[in-house]
């Protein structure tokens, strides 16, 4: 039952990451600057594939280029007579049509007449296509379209109707979709290519759809040809190469027969004719017989260039007229850019999402990470499979999107998971081990295991006293709350200053300062713990009188014990079942102040390693020394200290009364009993409680005058108890 709960969660946790990382991807996919990026990742399918072969192309580019302008007697613009000079030398050479890519929509400045010229030219050969625009005006009070269309007289001597010629970048600037035209006032206009192919063909009117949708099909009809849509009005240039594809002429070849002279023929004093010179002349070696002959200016005054995919060198933009140019080339070979359509990229995406889910969720994350890679690449792969070989864009950002999301998704949610986990493993067991021993075992990520190392660190013991009297006159419940308000607040003090808790042995606590994580000051530390935990008692009695507790409750004591050396620390027990913890003399040595504090009638005893380990890291612990011993159980003497209180809480009776103790132990080791005895007696009279150590010098100092040590005498008495 629970694994067919754990089950289902995980499904559902699959789900709600697969649904919510499809829309995040979709979201982001529509952002401006992943749209740029997609851009140039057609724009570099171009570059992948290389140019295509032109070499049977109709087209022939004839440019108004800076050398046209500089050969020519007039500059830019020039007289429309050369214009109709241009036209009837194409025709001459049998061009079947012409189109400028140029606005006639000035009067010729040099001569009105030159104007009639040209208009009686296109008359007489009724191939020329001119060039117009539909410009939208747009105010807050109106919206109007008005026309920037070749002079009156041109258009009305021109059988062919005006092409439009503007183009319509992207996002980021470069042009890669072209328009089938725009309707004007219930008249359908054609763009330049197609008007010069409605005029190549010979296609009827009649035979072109309407400008505008066509729901009912995925092709724009144009005569014998179908054109895939990319939009409503649009369809993809499949550019066939960077500029210098098409062949190019510049305007002044073209014009340049026996009866014009160009700048340079002048200059020179002869003439050179490159367009009916009978060995090297276009005429003579039909440049233009049978071809769609477009005019567009490269001079840079003009202004007329745009980016497109194909990079030129230095990443240039070409002249417009190279656009119309490719538009056409795509038409005549219908090789059409078929654009992958959307719902199978959404489709792809969100596939892409549950498997990426499912992969990191019931597999492993390392998984994840591999199915996350193959699946890019692989996608990645087959974009550009279907570009080059099939001419089908696919959406890259989109399902590369859904990838990357759904892994980071993944990744988050599996961080979170985590830390939930550390959360409940911390809550689990903070309750018996150090905080940073919980830690460590997470971070870890390793089962604990037996065994131990020796580290150097300090032993804590702490013990109620009188605590077979507490059992015998309370209530087991009363007891049991007492006991553990009384554990709760002396560990949280514990491990607030780094310490671990080993174990509790009934009211015991058994603690060290400096492993499982390294402590570098872990005397000090459990000096300052032991004092602390005296305030909080104090603190608890208060309490517990003002609760009406009994008054052995109200008067509760407990007696602390230190000691620091090297011990073994580490998970000890047997394979099933083990715990934490230290082993070795210097821990029995510390259990052995904490009992033999009684001895002494005081609360907190530390061996001289625990001071002088402390007292490197703070002074801020007041000490005195009590006594030289051999504890029960070892036969090495230790000296052995009281820690009296904290430096903050230390009064000047307190410090006087532990001045006076010090120089009678002095004293005592000289064996001056005398001298010795003043001295205590006086300290014991400053001594805070009944019993105290001072009182118990005066009984050794009487001992001693009537029972002088014999021999040498080192002062270490040996203790009988524990």
């Amino acid at each position: 039952m629970a694994k067919n709960k754990s089950s289902s969660k995980k499904l559902i946790s699959v789900l709600l990451i697969a649904i919510t990382a499809f829309i995040a991807s979709f979201i982001l996919m529509i952002f401006e600057p992943i749209q740029i990026l997609e851009l140039k990742y057609y724009d570099q399918l171009f570059e992948w594939r290389g140019p295509l072969d032109v070499s049977d192309s109709p087209i022939v580019l004839v440019a108004i280029s800076q050398e046209a302008d500089e050969e020519i007697a007039q500059k830019y613009p020039w007289p429309t007579s050369i214009h109709a000079k241009l036209v009837e030398n194409l025709n001459r050479a049998d061009a079947k049509v012409i189109a400028f890519d140029v606005i006639f929509d000035n009067p010729d400045q040099y001569d009105p007449k030159n104007d009639t010229l040209f208009a009686e030219t296109l008359k007489r050969y009724e191939n020329v296509i001119l060039a117009g625009e539909l410009q939208r005006n747009s105010t807050e009070l109106s919206d109007q379209i008005s026309t920037m269309f070749p002079i009156p007289v041109l258009t009305a001597n021109n059988p062919n109707q005006v092409a439009l010629v503007r183009v319509h970048p992207d996002l980021d600037g470069a042009v890669r979709s072209y328009r089938f035209g725009q309707k004007y006032q219930g008249q359908n206009y054609y763009r330049l290519s197609l008007e010069a192919l409605r005029q190549y063909a010979g296609i009827p009117y009649e035979d072109i759809d309407q400008i505008g949708p066509n729901p009912g099909s995925d092709y724009f009809t144009f005569g014998p040809y179908r054109i895939l849509r990319d939009g409503a009005n649009s369809f993809l240039i499949n550019y066939y190469g960077p500029e210098g594809t098409f062949p190019e002429v510049s305007y002044e070849e073209v014009i340049d027969d026996s009866a014009y002279t160009t700048v340079f023929e002048s200059d020179l004093g002869f003439d050179v004719n490159s367009f009916d010179d009978p060995d090297i002349g276009h005429l003579n070696l039909e440049t233009f017989k049978d071809k769609i002959v477009i005019v567009g200016a490269t001079m840079p005054l003009l202004k007329d260039f745009y980016a497109t995919p194909f990079a030129n060198e230095g990443n240039n933009a070409r002249p417009g007229y190279q656009l119309h140019a490719n538009a056409l080339q795509t038409i005549l070979d219908s090789n059409y850019i078929d654009r992958f359509r959307g719902w199978y990229t959404l489709m792809i995406m969100l596939f892409f999402c549950f498997v990426v889910t499912l992969a990191n969720r019931f597999l492993s994350a390392n998984f994840g990470v591999l199915v996350s890679l193959v699946l890019g690449a692989g996608y990645f792969g087959i974009t550009y499979w279907a570009f080059i070989q099939h001419n089908i864009l696919m959406v890259l950002a989109g399902p590369l999107l859904a990838v990357t999301v759904t892994q980071m998704g993944m990744v988050s949610y599996e961080y979170y998971v985590e830390q939930k986990e550390k959360r409940r493993i911390k809550g689990m067991f903070s309750s018996y081990v150090s905080p940073d021993l919980v830690n460590q075992m997470i971070e870890s990520g390793e089962e604990p295991q037996l065994g131990g190392e020796e580290t150097y660190m300090t032993a804590f013991f702490s013990d109620i006293v009188s605590f077979s009297t507490f059992s015998e006159q309370l209530e087991a419940k009363e007891l049991v709350q007492i006991i553990n308000e009384y554990l709760s607040a002396m560990t949280d003090i514990l491990n607030e200053r780094g310490g671990t808790l080993d174990k509790y042995i009934g009211d015991a606590i058994v603690a060290f300062f400096g492993s499982p994580v390294y402590l570098e000051d872990h005397a000090y530390q459990a000096c300052i713990s032991s004092q602390l935990m005296h305030k909080e008692l104090a603190r608890l009695r208060e309490k517990w009188k003002k609760d009406g507790r009994p008054e052995i409750v109200s008067n509760m004591q407990h007696r602390l014990g230190m000691n620091t050396g090297t011990m073994v620390t580490g998970n000890m027990g047997s394979t099933r079942r083990f715990n934490y913890t230290i082993m070795g003399d210097n821990v029995n040595l510390a259990a052995r102040c904490e009992s033999g504090a009684k001895q002494y009638g005081i609360f907190t005893m530390v061996t001289e390693s625990t001071k002088l380990e402390a007292e490197k890291f703070g002074d801020d612990c007041v000490f005195r020394q009590l006594d030289h011993i051999v504890v029960k159980g070892r036969s090495k003497p230790v000296k052995v200290f009281e820690i009296v209180g904290l430096k903050e809480d230390a009064d000047q009776q307190l410090l006087e009364c532990i001045g006076l103790y010090e120089e009678g132990l002095q004293h005592y080791l000289d064996q001056d009993w005398e001298k010795a005895l003043s001295k205590f007696n006086k300290s014991g009279k400053l001594e805070r409680y009944t019993q105290n150590p001072s009182g118990i010098f005066v009984e050794r100092c009487e001992f001693m005058k009537k029972n002088p040590p014999i021999g040498e005498w080192n002062g270490v008495f040996v203790m009988e108890s524990k």
